[in-house]
């Protein structure tokens, strides 16, 4: 794998782009010359240099991973039963029928992308081992930054294209030659870098306390998912337990009009947006009218949700346009600059709740799971639901995971796979087009071509 030859003129290029307002988000200084070395390390100023890099892959972009037109929340929901696709880009079509070539270029960069951070990660592990030059507390801290990380980069690559190479060094000659490693094994690595993480952060969150820099509640809320979809079901409601019982830090917003503004009372983590002009780039992507018009809300999505589901209401927007009615994702509500007062949320609470909600269920607790659900239900404005057997239950849960998280960050898709609804639903959607070998994304064919290591996907 060649996310980046020589990855180190991404801290640099990262340094460059660092502007007043990238510098003021993350309160460090970054460096205008860093090299890769873990030699560099001199000071704390370095080491924090080197974590901010990793934040301004994620914020830095309109097109990337995290955010904008090629984002995993656009590429997951034209890929499910999300969105509709209204551009004609080729390459976007391919997602949105299920038929990615190899030799696509959005799944390409996607899977640089995700490499790329793992790298700084694993570099900045490197260079913080045994450097007395760092103070202690911050060496911890951004140890368990990079670790938190490394988790969920690794965590994407292994739902969108199953087992992948497991790179912990940041030596090449190694790690372009590896072979994938099956999904336990990454799971494995997943789980031992949250754990560590949570045992290195605290609870607070580093900088002016805003809550952009990954913290204790955000590794265990990882924790809390990765458990899920590994069916560790007693693990995801004791890490879904330990942030829910924070509640003098985190507390389920009382209306979804406030959950997606920054720092919200329910954000375990987010984004905050560095790029002059905007806010978030989904709100950028999504707010219809559109010029031109990328995506909406399938009609289904948009269906399942009560009349009076104040998500329906808060959550989608329509345009209408010669007569014809477009919904869209209106979670982000800011397009353009007019103070910033939205942060793209990649954890919240309310997650842990439908984690723990489906961790009961499955083990019986049907009480418990169900007391979690109508906490949901009930900040949506909706009526408790009853007692229910556990399948019945089960799919109530599923359900309104569909409704709370859709379009963020391929939530829905996952889903769809790790419960075994994927074929029945994309059977509806496509009809006899949907080929189960399609639930793993293919192989880069460059990757391949680079280590004949690497084995391509069934189906491609």
């Amino acid at each position: 794998m060649k996310p980046a030859k020589n990855w180190a003129c991404l801290i640099i290029s990262f340094a460059a782009f660092g502007s007043p307002s990238c510098k003021k988000f993350l309160s460090a200084k970054t460096p205008t010359q860093y090299t890769s070395q873990p030699s560099q390390l001199k000071n704390d100023s370095d080491a924090n240099a080197a974590a901010v890099g990793i934040y301004e892959q994620l914020s830095g972009t309109t097109s990337g991973f995290s955010s904008g037109q090629r984002s995993i929340a656009v590429l997951c929901g034209l890929y499910s039963d999300e969105l509709q696709n209204f551009s004609p880009a080729p390459e976007l079509l391919q997602f949105y029928f299920n038929s990615i070539a190899p030799t696509n270029s959005i799944n390409r960069s996607l899977w640089s992308d995700l490499y790329k951070v793992i790298y700084q990660c694993n570099n900045l592990l490197e260079g913080l081992n045994n450097n007395s030059s760092i103070s202690p507390s911050l060496n911890s801290q951004l140890q368990g930054e990079s670790l938190f990380f490394r988790a969920y980069f690794y965590f994407y690559l292994v739902n969108l294209y199953g087992g992948v190479p497991l790179a912990l060094s940041s030596n090449y000659a190694v790690n372009d030659s590896l072979s994938r490693s099956s999904m336990n094994v990454v799971y494995g690595q997943i789980w031992r870098d949250l754990i560590t993480a949570a045992s290195l952060l605290s609870d607070d969150y580093a900088g002016d306390g805003e809550r952009i820099r990954a913290n204790k509640s955000a590794a265990e809320a990882l924790l809390s998912r990765v458990s899920l979809y590994t069916g560790d079901y007693s693990q995801c409601i004791s890490s879904s337990s330990n942030v829910i019982s924070r509640n003098n830090q985190y507390q389920l917003c009382t209306q979804p009009s406030q959950v997606f503004l920054k720092n919200s009372n329910e954000a375990i983590l987010q984004l905050k947006p560095v790029l002059p002009g905007f806010n978030t780039a989904d709100a950028e992507v999504f707010i219809l009218p559109r010029i031109p018009m990328l995506v909406a809300l399938q009609d289904g999505l948009v269906n399942s949700f009560d009349s009076t589901d104040s998500r329906k209401s808060e959550w989608i927007g329509a345009y209408v346009s010669s007569g014809q009615s477009n919904y869209f994702p209106f979670k982000y509500r800011k397009r353009t600059f007019e103070g910033l007062s939205e942060y793209l949320m990649m954890l919240r609470l309310t997650e842990l709740y439908l984690n723990r909600a489906e961790a009961y269920a499955h083990l019986g607790y049907t009480d418990s799971a169900l007391r979690d659900l109508n906490m949901i239900r009930a900040r949506a404005s909706l009526l408790a639901d009853s007692p229910m057997g556990q399948q019945d239950l089960l799919r109530a849960i599923y359900a309104e995971r569909r409704r709370e998280l859709f379009t963020e960050w391929g939530h829905r898709w996952f889903d769809l796979k790790r419960t075994g609804m994927i074929d029945s639903v994309m059977t509806a959607m496509r009809g006899s087009a949907w080929r189960p070998s399609a639930q793993l994304f293919p192989i880069p064919a460059t990757e391949i071509a680079l280590n004949p290591h690497i084995v391509q996907n069934p189906g491609y």
